[in-house]
């Protein structure tokens, strides 16, 4: 159970990054950074007036981390998407995406705007894949298993892809079921192919991510843009 508990804790409301300043100074041309990409960057951490209070190059050392797991600022998270290596942008966080009122010890002050200079060193792709609408059928002759984790009543009300199985994650309120991880290994072996399917496709990936890096899953994927992606692409979806 222990496990799963970080895949609990990461299901929530994207933050919007109203305010965010994105300064692009180099737009590189490596590897792109997506969501749950593992990253190593440098940076320098600077306050309005100019002081420095952080800095990975004094350090010597990149800083690494997986993106969208909140590990680091939501400024951070927001303010790196899209990003390649090689690439330079200069991010201006609110307090709201930094530290906050709150501040950080004796170097950030409450509710302290944040200047970061940064520098994208490497770049690895998730180890779970996105699938798209038109390659559905392919993967299913290829014995991809499909699994709907939204309730019995998102799928009622929508339909599901012909031939996926239904098995629910979260509840009505966004709470993880417990039975889910007792149901899913006791129908498919988690070495298979996997797709998840989710509404938007966000839980989807975060649930992928979660069986790669907590469970040692190897087939993992997503659907991308999940149910909603294939209602404005008038899919055939099936109703019970």
């Amino acid at each position: 159970m222990k496990k799963i508990l970080f895949i609990i804790m990461l299901i929530s409301q994207p933050v919007l990054s109203d305010e965010l300043q994105i300064k692009n100074i180099v737009e590189g041309d490596g590897v792109e950074i997506i969501n749950h990409s593992k990253i190593q960057v440098h940076y320098i951490g600077k306050l309005q007036d100019g002081t420095k209070f952080d800095s990975s190059y004094d350090r010597g050392q990149p800083l690494s981390f997986q993106i969208g797991l909140r590990q680091v600022i939501e400024g951070w998270e927001n303010g790196l998407m899209g990003m390649k290596v090689g690439g330079k942008r200069t991010l201006i966080i609110p307090p709201k995406l930094g530290y906050g009122e709150r501040g950080a010890g004796d170097l950030i002050p409450p509710n302290a705007t944040l200047i970061f200079d940064i520098e994208i060193v490497d770049v690895k792709p998730p180890g779970y894949k996105l699938v798209l609408s038109e390659e559905i059928q392919s993967l299913q002759a290829n014995d991809f298993m499909f699994i709907d984790i939204r309730t019995k009543k998102e799928r009622d009300n929508t339909g599901i892809i012909p031939g996926s199985l239904e098995i629910t994650a979260f509840d009505i309120y966004g709470n993880f079921v417990p039975e889910f991880m007792k149901t899913i290994t006791s129908t498919v072996d988690i070495n298979d192919n996997i797709v998840f399917i989710s509404n938007s496709g966000d839980i989807a990936s975060i649930l992928a991510n979660g069986f790669v890096e907590q469970l040692g899953a190897k087939n993992m994927y997503a659907l991308q843009g999940g149910i909603q992606q294939l209602l404005k692409e008038d899919y055939k979806l099936k109703k019970n």
